[in-house]
């Protein structure tokens, strides 16, 4: 077969396989972006239903709030409820107060009905009253509305509110309306008066609801932990199973409605409400099949001029193949071997013509890249001489640990000869500590030593913060011959130094502690500082966990990059048999149980 054919055929082949595959991942892609696309427009949509319906009832237990923190319309409720004479002189006057008490409040008129019923159903009053004088005794039914209200229309949040689900208000003497609302148990001085309760009509409810571009194909529904309907955009709850992941679209089978969903469910922890929202999945498979069919017609459209324009290429490309096979076998055979060396001249020079534009242009393109492999090269060479320079120079620039001895040496011998006896403690103490984090011999160190060097670090401390600090080191002399690795204790000290404190201005008093418990040896840093944060702590004790687990790193922690780094040597040093734990105790605490032996 001639090279013509076998070009077209090849590229025909692997421009159809090239095409379907392409199709098949856009097809893919096209669902997956769908499937995004209808998660993320439902999460936005159960975030800003649950935002406003969170808002309506904060603003109504803030509303209740104000309410029972009136002591003036406490002590007039208080009065309404107590006053049992016959003429009921004084619990009219302590109703017309409280109703003066309620209307003065701005939050009041923001609802629909703000109502106080006693506890026996004898004593109402209304927000309505001023509206509708009808409703400023409760009907004789006055308790139906609460003796029938069980678990399905009443539901608690936290330990004073319930949520009243939609309801028909049998208050009104309307009786055609539906509300929805939070209701209290009110006591004053110890003593229940009764319940407040703060309305709003179920238009306002639907409409915070209503928060959705398609409500013919949406569903909505909010149902309470104990199965209880808030709402449903339907008219009828489905059974949701309890094991629906949060914040998660997944494919449900209704098999009641024998309807299969995509629900996205997500959850308003404060209400103990669970939100769903859902569509049919059938929708989202005709979608995804009108999408593969108009990707696939495409595709094969585009497949039929390709092959054309396939052939005809390959044509022109055989024919500067041609023209260079035969310039070639023209080319004498030793023509390149007469040739004294390959320099620059022999990477530029061209054997095809400018009118092949293809091969010209690939010639030249080789070209083009020995040439820049050449110049990559020399500039190879030249950076290695001068990484290898630069490393001798910094080799060179690196002081020798004996001169800052030396140095130290110096200022003491000044400071002896001024008579300022303190400067030549610190000289002490600060070399003490650059001799022992030098000293590479032992990775170990006894307990005698590692105190010694916190020691001196902390006199280090107390030079700087003078009054300010207190420590005491508790440790019997006879755990001081138990090793352990070195530098254990100076990086949890000046942590709690460092973070302990959060820039407050108080004394600082830090402990260190040593005891055997178990055959362990057990060591704890302790500081009256402001401990750690609920965040830190959390976020610290899980990269101490990841540690212990193999799986630890040196991260940003927020600050703490010396615990976690001193945690993370420990673990591998004793190959995990060393526990770190911190937590909080009048302070931040930090304990090292270590394993005798290590």
């Amino acid at each position: 077969m001639k090279l013509n054919l076998k070009m077209t055929l090849l590229f025909s082949v692997i421009m159809t396989a090239a095409t379907l595959l392409f199709s098949s991942y856009t097809v893919q892609t096209s669902v997956d972006g769908a499937q995004i696309y209808t998660k993320a427009r439902f999460a936005n949509m159960s975030t800003s239903i649950a935002r406003d319906l969170e808002q309506e009832i904060n603003m109504m237990t803030l509303t209740l709030n104000e309410l029972t923190g009136n002591t003036a319309f406490m002590a007039a409720l208080n009065q309404f409820v107590r006053d049992d004479s016959d003429n009921q002189k004084m619990g009219n006057a302590a109703r017309t107060k409280a109703l003066q008490q309620l209307y003065q409040s701005p939050l009041v008129e923001r609802f629909y009905r703000v109502s106080f019923i006693g506890q026996e159903g004898n004593r109402y009053l209304s927000s309505l009253t001023a509206k509708d004088p009808s409703a400023s005794r409760a009907p004789e039914d006055l308790l139906t509305l609460y003796s029938t209200l069980d678990d399905t229309h009443l539901f608690p949040i936290g330990n004073q509110y319930f949520i009243l689900s939609p309801h028909p208000d049998i208050l009104n003497p309307r009786q055609d309306i539906i509300a929805y609302g939070i209701m209290q148990n009110v006591h004053y001085h110890g003593t229940p008066l009764g319940n407040i309760s703060i309305l709003n009509e179920y238009s306002t409810l639907n409409h915070i609801m209503s928060f959705v571009d398609n409500s013919e194909q949406v569903e909505v529904h909010a149902i309470f932990d104990n199965g209880s309907l808030l709402f449903s955009s339907t008219g009828d709850s489905r059974a949701f199973p309890a094991d629906l992941p949060v914040n998660e679209m997944q494919t449900w089978n209704d098999v009641e409605h024998d309807t299969e969903l995509e629900v996205y469910h997500a959850r308003i922890e404060s209400l103990k409400l669970n939100l769903y929202i859902a569509q049919d999945r059938q929708l989202t498979l005709n979608a995804d099949k009108g999408v593969r069919n108009r990707i696939l017609k495409r595709a094969f459209l585009i497949m039929l001029p390709t092959i054309a324009l396939i052939t005809i290429l390959a044509f022109s490309l055989t024919r500067s193949i041609r023209r260079l096979t035969r310039k070639v076998k023209q080319m004498p055979a030793g023509a390149v071997l007469s040739d004294n060396s390959f320099n620059v001249q022999t990477l530029t020079d061209t054997v095809t013509a400018p009118g092949d534009p293809e091969i010209h242009t690939l010639e030249l393109t080789y070209n083009h890249m020995m040439l820049r492999l050449r110049e990559s090269t020399l500039k190879e060479l030249s950076l290695r001489e001068g990484t290898l320079q630069a490393q001798l120079s910094a080799l060179q620039m690196q002081i020798n640990p004996h001169f800052i001895y030396n140095t130290l040496n110096i200022i003491s011998a000044k400071s002896m000869e001024s008579g300022n006896y303190e400067i030549i403690e610190i000289c002490d103490q600060f070399a003490s500590m650059l001799r022992y984090s030098t000293d590479t011999s032992s990775p170990t160190a006894t307990m005698e030593e590692e105190i010694e060097n916190i020691r001196n670090y902390l006199m280090l401390a107390k030079a700087r913060y003078e009054e300010n600090l207190e420590f005491t080191i508790d440790v019997p002399d006879t755990l001081k011959h138990i090793e352990i690795p070195k530098l254990t204790l100076q990086p949890l000290v000046e942590n709690a130094l460092n973070h302990g404190y959060d820039g407050i201005n108080v004394l600082r008093i830090l402990s260190v502690t040593g005891k055997i418990r178990n055959e362990q040896l057990i060591l704890e840093i302790r500081d009256n500082g402001t401990g750690f944060s609920d965040e830190i702590l959390q976020n610290l004790r899980q990269q101490i966990n990841d540690i212990n687990s193999g799986k630890g790193s040196i991260e940003k922690s927020n600050g703490h990059i010396g615990l976690i780094n001193t945690c993370l040597r420990l673990h591998y040093h004793s190959k995990g048999s060393i526990r770190v734990s911190i937590r909080n105790d009048h302070g931040a605490v930090t304990t090292l149980n270590i394993p005798l032996g290590q």
